[in-house]
């Protein structure tokens, strides 16, 4: 019972030192954080940097808090951090990539891939896609169903969308429209495949998929079902 006594007063010894022992003067300059490398981004500055790692030290360093205190820098999608050396710390950011410009009458903005607002103007970066909004509103879930139907017609340069209640019109290279339903996109996309495998998308200028049971095309100088 007795060795049971002590075995415990060690271990409460032992949290109490590993908790306080980085804020003894000595123990904090060895695990203090000498020096910060950033890769994958320059826009972070010498203050940002200071500010995020200011209450932060070497041994105990967290990514998910620091996750937590990078949320406001809006380009930055993940971080990983790296201990290459005592005292040394290399913070590997991945950038929110720029997706598309969404175009609703006058008013222009700029998403990334998944679909976040980018707060500052961006619009003129080159091979964005161009997102318009008819009579609808601008929803998250469109960019990602948009980046599905480029995924399964990449041979198609589509780069132009145009959301329209419950459709999606994209537009290819050579001014070709494909439709498609924003609800029932998967059978959209599984329709448009049986189809163009069967069909030379060059005899067509207008080919919708939103329908359940029928595909409307419009040849180049007629309109069949």
């Amino acid at each position: 019972m007795k060795k049971l006594g002590l075995f415990s007063v060690w271990l409460i010894l032992c949290a109490l030192l590993g908790y306080y022992a980085p804020t003894l003067p000595i123990v904090k300059d060895i695990v203090a954080i000498k020096r910060v490398n950033v890769v994958g981004t320059d826009k972070l500055s010498e203050n940002d940097l200071k500010n995020i790692f200011k209450t932060e030290n070497w041994i105990f360093i967290s990514e998910d808090r620091l996750k937590e205190k990078l949320k406001k820098y809006q380009f930055i999608k993940d971080i990983k951090i790296l201990k290459p050396n005592l005292g040394e710390i290399t913070m590997v950011v991945e950038e929110k990539r720029p997706f598309a410009n969404i175009i609703q009458g006058s008013k222009v903005f700029t998403v990334d891939e998944e679909g976040n607002i980018y707060e500052t103007d961006i619009s003129n970066l080159l091979n964005l896609v161009n997102i318009y909004y008819n009579d609808s509103k601008f929803q998250k879930s469109d960019v990602l169903k948009i980046k599905k139907i480029m995924e399964n017609f990449k041979d198609y340069q589509l780069s132009k969308f145009i959301v329209q209640k419950s459709q999606i019109a994209a537009e290819t290279g050579d001014g070709k429209i494909l439709v498609f339903s924003k609800d029932e996109l998967d059978d959209s996309l599984n329709k448009a495949k049986i189809f163009l495998a069967n069909k030379n998308i060059k005899d067509y200028t207008y080919l919708n998929f939103s329908f359940d049971e029928m595909v409307i095309v419009k040849k180049l100088n007629e309109e069949t079902k």
